[in-house]
This record gives C-alpha cells, structure tokens and sequence, in this order.
C-alpha cells in the first residue's frame, strides 16, 4: 500500500513538472509588420522636413528604424495598451479576418504616433500603413 501511495504521489509530480506551462515572452511577427515604404530622410527641404505619403510633409527623422519601431511595438502589445499613450490599447491578432487586420493597423499607427509619448512619434503620412488601414476597411 505504502508502495503504490509513493509511486503515485512521484508519478503525479513528474506529471506537473512536464505538463507546467512554459512562460516565454513573445514578440510580434516581424511578417505582420508591413514595411513603412517609406525611407527616413527623403525628400529633405532644407528646414528639417521630409516628404511623406502623398507629398505630405513629415518630420525627415519618420519613419523611426524598423528595430526600434517593432521594438516599441512588441513593448506596447506585451503590455496590452500605449506604453507612452496607457489608455489607448494595444491588441495585435494574428488571424487575416478583416477585424484581425484593422485590429493590427489599428496598434501599427498607434504606435507609430506614440513613439515618444502621447501624441509625439511619426505622422502615419510617414508610413504606408494610413493606405492600408483603407484598403482593409474597404474589404467586403
């Protein structure tokens, strides 16, 4: 009897060793991330603009480095809203659903607007990603 008790109680830990969810912090999928068809410094006029989407006049440091944009925006989805902007959130699915994807464009411009805190980061006409915000929307 004490034999069985024994092998149960050791099955039931390795049991809970191997079967304990591993926690691992995960990043975005850099795939998800369009790039910003956009090269920082383009089109500078001399008085600290640059040209963004559309003739638009963007500040010639937009779009940031893609490393820093998706490590900004990694930061912001594991925390679940804006780090620099909190009340604006952050969600990022993975799935091609139409809300999926304006869920995602939605935190793309999000973060690219709050880089530096609320409201100071890059204009979305800095980005491609105002365009495709669009285009998902005009999806049936």
């Amino acid at each position: 009897m004490k034999f069985s008790t024994v092998i149960l109680f050791a099955t039931a830990a390795v049991s809970s060793v191997y079967a304990a969810p591993t926690l691992q912090a995960r990043g975005v999928d850099p795939s998800l991330v369009p790039d910003f068809g956009i090269q920082a410094g383009a089109g500078a006029d001399g008085h600290g603009n640059c040209v963004g989407i559309n003739g638009v006049l963007i500040p010639c440091s937009c779009p940031p480095p893609r490393d820093q944009f998706i490590a900004a925006l990694n930061a912001n989805v594991a925390a679940g809203h804006m780090v620099n902007n909190p009340p604006i959130g952050a969600p990022f699915p993975t799935g091609n659903s139409k809300p999926e994807q304006q869920a995602r464009i939605s935190t793309l411009l999000s973060t690219l607007q709050n880089l530096h805190g609320p409201g100071v980061g890059c204009p979305a006409a800095a980005t491609v990603y105002g365009k495709l915000q669009q285009q998902i929307n005009a999806l049936p």
